[in-house]
């Protein structure tokens, strides 16, 4: 299997939106230590491809880049806020990055490439 750059690989929206609603419920104190690691560095990845796009500059993007630039803070909770902050400005991405396609599809005159208009919260 050969590794693609973070610009060539799609987004699979359905699978971070998954991903962010399971870090963002109330139940996430319980995952354990060993995969909080894990969910940060997918996330972490995820919103590196996010941020990869083209996009206006936003709170999110910013808020993005400074995260992805300070690591997590000090032991198990820490990490656990880290995770969370990650989940929340990703979601925020996959947003923004839904009304640009939907608004760059209808200035084109076509009809919207993402069948969900609305992302649940």
């Amino acid at each position: 299997m050969t590794s693609k750059s973070a610009t060539q690989e799609p987004v699979h929206t359905d699978t971070i939106r998954a991903l962010c609603a399971r870090v963002l419920t109330p139940n996430t104190y319980r995952i354990p230590g060993g995969e909080v690691r894990e969910v940060t560095a997918l996330l972490h990845g995820y919103v590196r491809l996010l941020l990869c796009e083209r996009g206006d500059v936003s709170q999110a993007r910013s808020d993005a880049e400074r995260l992805l630039s300070h690591g997590p803070g000090e032991g198990r909770l820490g990490a656990w806020i880290h995770m969370r902050a990650l989940a929340r400005v990703c979601r925020v991405l996959l947003i923004e990055r839904q009304v640009r396609r939907q608004r760059n599809s209808a200035a084109a005159g076509q009809a919207p490439q993402d069948p969900d208009v609305v992302v649940k919260q």
